[in-house]
């Protein structure tokens, strides 16, 4: 019997140090090699593996380090920014306690299981499953499918462990002041591209292609295609919180008028128009019922709202461009619904729709449906997909529709879709049901998240690409989740 023990534990020695012995010369080889995608996937695996032992601090990581890093990173060169990978990774295998906690034998009362996971999240899941399956059976090699994958899911795990793990109120309300602190930091980092980076471009004299550099912490790009619509998404859901709690009566009057100056400021000092049409947008979602309750109180502050749109506009156009309104509303529908390519491609936001559907039909129903599978659009060059590589140039994945109309297909279109619609009616129910005030303003306020998603299909393929964008829309319906499970978890009296 002791001879026995003695094996099996001398079996489990030989088996670690064979592990051990295996990945020191695995992460030697990958140190060898220089290679930032290899090393940043290594860093992340080795970190993430210990940070599954306290997966809140994961949490932390994430949404710390992946919205504040990208400007300190791509500032440093174009390749130092692959260390995001390692952020990625850590967020990819939050996989891992999020699932162990949702299929747990003998949850307790705190914990979330199958009863009360929100059906938005179950819809999460099914894209997931559904965009591998149908990814696997395409099989376009293996790097196309991890890397689309990749790029598509990278955050799921941080949205799975708001809506899975144990948290608590405290949990979630530290997490918000940390995205409000990242919110507030976007005017410093705006100050700097404004006035240092700018001037490196070419100044004022080159127009939107100096100004877009204007990106905040999201990631400002000397070499151009600077996400600044992605600042502009996080600090506008971050007003929206703060505008409805002070509406709700849990924020004072002069502490929103400094907060609003501090989070607002950086939208005049970069030119990003989609702004026309995101702040008008966030007016009427967050107003919306209290103008149908009180015209006469609400509507006035729509009209301010509308005033500083129209401003906001007038800088970008006449002082940022140097143009005129006339001037600017044409070259807009030229590149955005006429035939003329946004940016160097060929294609536009339209164009990029249409294209899609003049080479798909029911005489290949497979494609129609189910795409081509994770990662066949994307970008161009070496590592592009493999449906990309036969249109170069073309910008077949500029949208978010476009991309997963050629990847996941119609099916994966509206399952994709269906999160946020789902989404915005859980949200809604919720706000019925509580009591709380916080909580209605906070439900509003993902609603205004929600909204600024939906226009994003049409507008950008960020929210399916880019890590920044991705932990944002993680985190809303990962809270909407928690909000879901509060709701659930509440005594009846």
């Amino acid at each position: 019997m002791n001879l026995a023990i003695f094996n099996r534990f001398a079996w489990y020695k030989l088996a670690l140090l064979f592990v051990m012995s295996s990945l020191a010369i695995l992460f030697g080889l990958i140190a060898v090699t220089a290679n930032p995608i290899f090393i940043g996937l290594a860093v992340g695996l080795v970190v993430g593996l210990f940070l599954l032992m306290t997966p809140k601090k994961a949490v932390w990581i994430v949404i710390a380090f992946g919205l504040t890093t990208p400007a300190l990173l791509d500032l440093a060169g174009h390749g130092a920014s692959k260390i995001l990978w390692a952020i990625s990774m850590v967020a990819l295998l939050l996989w891992i306690p999020s699932i162990l906690h949702l299929f747990e034998l003998n949850p307790d009362e705190n914990s979330v299981n199958k009863k009360n996971l929100p059906l938005f999240i179950w819809m999460a899941i099914l894209l997931v499953v559904y965009a591998t399956v149908s990814s696997v059976s395409h099989m376009h090699g293996v790097g196309e499918l991890f890397g689309g994958f990749k790029r598509y899911f990278q955050t799921f795990g941080l949205m799975l462990a708001f809506a899975t793990l144990a948290l608590s109120r405290k949990d979630i309300d530290k997490w918000l002041k940390l995205l409000l602190a990242i919110a507030l930091l976007q005017l410093p980092f705006a100050l700097f591209e404004r006035f240092i980076l700018v001037p490196l471009r070419g100044g004022l004299a080159s127009g939107g292609e100096a100004t877009d550099i204007v990106a905040g912490t999201m990631g400002a790009n000397l070499a151009g295609g600077s996400p600044n619509a992605i600042m502009v998404t996080l600090i506008l859901i971050a007003f929206a919180f703060v505008f409805s709690r002070w509406k709700a009566g849990l924020i004072n009057t002069s502490r929103i008028l400094w907060l609003g100056i501090i989070l607002l400021l950086p939208l005049i000092l970069g030119e990003t128009k989609v702004v026309v049409i995101m702040l008008p947008l966030m007016g009427l979602v967050l107003l919306r019922k209290d103008i149908v309750k009180n015209p006469t109180k609400y509507l006035p502050i729509l009209a301010i709202l509308f005033i500083f749109t129209i401003a906001l506009a007038y800088i970008y156009v006449y002082i940022l461009l140097d143009s005129n309104f006339t001037d600017a509303f044409l070259v807009t529908v030229q590149y955005n619904i006429e035939d003329v390519g946004y940016g160097t491609s060929i294609l536009n936001r339209t164009t990029a729709m249409s294209f899609w559907w003049k080479l798909h039909g029911w005489h290949d129903p497979t494609a129609l449906l189910f795409g081509h599978g994770l990662g066949s659009s994307y970008g161009d060059g070496f590592d592009a997909g493999h449906i990309a590589k036969n249109y170069p140039n073309y910008g077949i994945n500029l949208t978010t529709i476009s991309t997963l109309l050629w990847d996941l297909g119609l099916v994966g279109l509206i399952l994709y879709i269906s999160i946020f619609i789902l989404t915005w009616f859980q949200l809604s129910k919720i706000w019925k049901l509580t009591e709380s005030a916080q909580v209605k303003a906070d439900c509003i306020s993902l609603q205004v998240g929600i909204a600024a998603t939906l226009l994003f299909l049409i507008y950008s393929d960020s929210q399916v690409n880019l890590l920044v964008h991705e932990i944002i829309i993680s985190v809303m319906l990962g809270y909407a989740a928690f909000l879901y499970k509060e709701q659930q978890l509440k005594p009846v009296n």
